[in-house]
C-alpha cells in the first residue's frame, strides 16, 4: 500500500492585498518592508510577497501590544 504525500503550501498574499487588509496606502507597506518592520515579507524574484498566517499572527500581536 502506497502512502500519498500531499505538500501544503503557505496562502501567500500582495503587497497590495496586505495594505488592503491593514488599511495603509501601499507606499506605508513598502517603507515598513525597507524599515524591517510591519508584516515580514519576502520577495519571490521582484514580487513581494506575505505568508497570510503570519501576516494574521503579526496584526494579532499589534492589537494585543496596545490592549
Amino acid at each position: 500500500m502506497e502512502v500519498e504525500q500531499v505538500q501544503v503550501f503557505p496562502k501567500l498574499l500582495t503587497a497590495q492585498d496586505v495594505a488592503k487588509i491593514l488599511s495603509v496606502p501601499l507606499s506605508t507597506l513598502h517603507h515598513w518592508a525597507v524599515r524591517g518592520e510591519g508584516p515580514p515579507s519576502f520577495k519571490v524574484g521582484k514580487h513581494r510577497r506575505f505568508d497570510a498566517a503570519v501576516v494574521a499572527a503579526w496584526l494579532e500581536k499589534q492589537q494585543q501590544d496596545v490592549a
